[in-house]
């Protein structure tokens, strides 16, 4: 039986919403720091997402991005 592999960082893009929900998630399991770009899709949605995932723990920056 092989062993799982381990997820690593990696810079990805999100076209909605639900893409951009799993990237996240995915990213903060990950080794590594990730780097996602359509984080505005989850800013719409989800707007206190990264907040709670925070208070959680989770290490999360964010910077603004160009339209």
């Amino acid at each position: 039986m092989r062993e799982p592999v381990r997820l690593r960082a990696a810079a990805v893009t999100a076209d909605d919403i639900r893409a951009v929900t799993a990237l996240l998630i995915a990213a903060l399991v990950a080794e590594g720091t990730s780097t996602i770009r359509g984080m505005y899709h989850l800013r719409r949605g989800y707007g206190h997402l990264i907040a709670n995932l925070a208070t959680l723990g989770a290490d999360i920056t964010t910077t603004s991005e160009a339209s």
